[in-house]
């Protein structure tokens, strides 16, 4: 898709995708670890793909980002929602929001090489909860 067309798709659509995209690029980089319990495997997994972790990716971004990739996730942020996070902040699900829309966006453009390099910064110990 263009990014005219990915733009015309609804915040909450990216962040859809966006949440498929980091959950398949966790569980990969945890198998590619080492042989892990199938158990362990879940937990792990959930502390990256969860609102807390991704809302301190989002703001690790903050001065990498292209103007056009911060307008992408601020408009996901700034996206009214009624689903309450079971276990983060409103500020916190609103920041995860605009990570995974920013994910969402960079797969339907196309962007491959950047989708890997944003996940790779972001996907580090620090930012886990």
């Amino acid at each position: 898709m263009n990014v005219s067309e990915v733009l015309a798709l609804k915040s909450k659509a990216l962040a859809f995708l966006g949440d498929a995209v980091h959950t398949a690029y966790v569980r990969e980089v945890i198998l590619r670890r080492s042989d892990i319990d199938v158990n362990e495997l879940v937990r792990l997994e959930n502390r990256y793909v969860c609102a807390r972790a991704q809302a301190n990716m989002c703001e690790a971004l903050g001065g990498v980002l292209t103007d056009l990739e911060e307008s992408v996730v601020r408009r996901a942020v700034n996206t009214k929602t009624n689903n309450k996070a079971k276990n983060a902040a409103r500020h916190e699900y609103r920041l995860a929001t605009g990570y995974e829309a920013l994910l969402g966006f960079l797969k339907l453009t196309g962007e491959e090489e950047r989708l890997l390099k944003v996940l790779e910064t972001t996907n580090r110990e620090e930012f886990i909860v």
